[in-house]
């Protein structure tokens, strides 16, 4: 049985390809943080693929928030101290 529709992956590249024209208009300092985003987002799209969102902008928001309390988490480990 093929394949019947685009990888999570594969949608999150189309969401960030159709929000080029968004990122061109950032002030080039934010345009990183902009990456970093859908780089985070990318890092679980395993995850996000295993739900079948029906709009990948649900997964992608849910991806980069998890990505973003992992690294609270681990910020405010790092500021523990003894």
């Amino acid at each position: 049985m093929g394949r019947t529709g685009p990888t999570v992956r594969e949608q999150f590249d189309r969401l960030e390809r159709e929000w080029q024209p968004f990122r061109r208009a950032l002030r080039r300092r934010d345009q990183p943080a902009f990456d970093r985003l859908f780089e985070r987002a990318r890092r679980h799209a395993d995850a996000a693929g295993q739900q079948r969102p029906r709009d990948p902008w649900r997964a992608f928001v849910v991806a980069v928030l998890l990505a973003q309390e992992r690294q609270l988490a681990e910020l405010r480990t790092d500021g523990v101290q003894d």
